[in-house]
């Protein structure tokens, strides 16, 4: 049976994402965890911006930026007396008419009260008060902020792992299979083997379309070639394998916080049998909605 061959949409994002992610809320409930979801994703992450410099900063990311995947900005009690302007800032975006999530962590405070002396790290409103006290300053100093939150999560509860599925889920309104981030490429053996790649799968096994003089000018983006390789029963059992492997991995990478998942296919030049793989795998995730990257590292060079 001849394989799909349709790839031309491998990136798809079923549900907008905000582009600009506000994170606030206690000291300690988990914001720096929160961020790094964001980073993972490809946002360009600023940790404690007073709110008066988030306007302007996001206008500047929005216009200079090429690639636009959004801003998240976490911004809380270390800025001080800055912080009072957090309201007027909010109302500046709406003015804008900017789609923005406010994201507010919480927590109770006797599990705040242990992640601190665990961590052994002062409160912002410490020695000003007693970390009890101050814990309980910082939040009346919050509340108002709490009423205007278009997400809260409460961290009592949460491992690490736990939180970052539930900023997936609740902020980006995402599951699993939305939220990887496939990359896959091709490479020659003979130019190296790419050192960021989490799976490296060798197909020189399989016939070499440079042998054919027909072939030999093409690559396997091109019909003729892709065909060719895949059309071998070898090639088929190889591919089935490749997915039963990777497939039960995807839910384990989130859930240490690795959202993005390499994998290459070499063959000797770069050109074919590699280029074919990473064609077809490119396709087969594209097609379960997944967010897919393809490239073909070598294939420009000669063969």
């Amino acid at each position: 049976m001849t394989p799909q061959t349709d790839d031309s949409k491998v990136e798809k994002t079923p549900h907008p994402s905000p582009s600009l992610v506000i994170i606030t809320g206690l000291s300690g409930a988990g914001k720096s965890t929160a961020m790094r979801v964001f980073d993972d994703l490809g946002y360009y992450c600023l940790d404690n911006l007073p709110p008066a410099l988030i306007l302007d900063f996001y206008r500047l990311y929005m216009g200079g930026s090429t690639q636009k995947k959004g801003v998240a900005i976490a911004s809380d009690m270390r800025s001080g007396t800055l912080f009072d302007d957090f309201t007027t800032a909010l109302h500046r975006l709406n003015d804008e008419s900017i789609h923005f999530a406010l994201v507010y962590l919480d927590c109770e405070t006797d599990v705040l009260m242990k992640r601190f002396k665990e961590v052994r790290r002062a409160h912002p409103l410490e020695p000003q008060y007693t970390l009890r006290r101050a814990i309980s300053e910082e939040r009346r100093r919050l509340a108002a902020t709490l009423d205007l939150a278009t997400h809260v999560i409460d961290t009592t509860q949460c491992r690490a792992s736990q939180l970052r599925q539930l900023v997936l889920q609740t902020v980006l309104q995402r599951d699993t299979n939305q939220i990887s981030h496939v990359k896959v490429f091709s490479f020659g053996y003979k130019y190296g083997v790419p050192r960021d790649a989490d799976y490296v799968f060798d197909v020189r096994f399989l016939p070499n379309p440079f042998y054919l003089e027909n072939l030999r000018p093409l690559t396997g983006e091109d019909e003729q070639v892709y065909n060719y390789v895949m059309n071998h029963d070898a090639a088929e059992q190889f591919f089935q394998g490749i997915v039963t492997l990777i497939n039960p991995t995807f839910d384990a990478f989130i859930d240490v916080g690795k959202f993005t998942v390499a994998i290459a296919f070499g063959c000797t030049g770069g050109h074919h049998r590699s280029v074919a793989f990473a064609k077809r795998l490119a396709a087969y995730y594209g097609n379960q909605n997944r967010l897919v990257q393809k490239y073909h590292r070598d294939i420009a060079n000669p063969l």
